[in-house]
């Protein structure tokens, strides 16, 4: 095989001209329980978190009682010993579950779209520990790639700069204005 001749061309430099510095990563802090979801940036100069251009995530029905979920009384069954004596069935499904397992759905598929539009770059999850396990099974492998940090905290009640300090070592560094 032959050498190649030629030279490869060298990139002219200009004179003044700054390197093109890396694009800044945009974080989105999930804060969320089993009912409410708020989301979180840091800010330009990253020593405090506000709110995302998303609005929070509420689940209506999550608060009221079973009762108010569910229109129909379980049903009743003869007794198999006694010719005459009924019980209740249980219900099949705990319907207060059902409800927050349906609004961690809706949590999963609003992070999926977000993901899509490229709205942020790193996702941190702060959820408690059984929110947060089913929620990561319900992740796509899209967003599950983008998630930096997973915190098994329930922080919904917390303020903004309370998050700020609870999430201090996971989040990224204050920029620091140069003299």
């Amino acid at each position: 095989m032959a050498k190649s001749v030629m030279k490869p061309r060298r990139k002219a430099m200009q004179p003044g001209a700054s390197k093109i510095e890396p694009r800044r990563k945009r974080t989105l802090i999930v804060v969320a329980d089993g009912a409410r979801a708020r989301f979180f940036e840091p800010s330009d100069d990253g020593r405090k978190l506000v709110s995302a251009r998303q609005a929070d995530m509420v689940a209506p029905k999550s608060g009221r009682p079973t009762r108010d979920l569910v229109t129909d009384r379980p049903g009743r069954t003869f007794s198999s010993a006694r010719g005459g004596v009924r019980h209740a069935l249980e219900a099949r499904h705990d319907y207060r579950k059902m409800e927050k397992h349906n609004f961690t759905v809706a949590l999963a598929e609003a992070l999926k779209e977000g993901c899509a539009r490229r709205q942020f770059d790193r996702l941190v999850l702060v959820l408690p520990r059984r929110s947060l396990g089913e929620l990561r099974t319900l992740l796509s492998a899209q967003v599950k790639k983008l998630v930096s940090h997973e915190v098994a905290k329930d922080l919904t009640a917390s303020t903004p700069a309370s998050l700020r300090r609870a999430l201090a070592d996971v989040l990224p560094t204050p920029v620091v204005a140069a003299p």
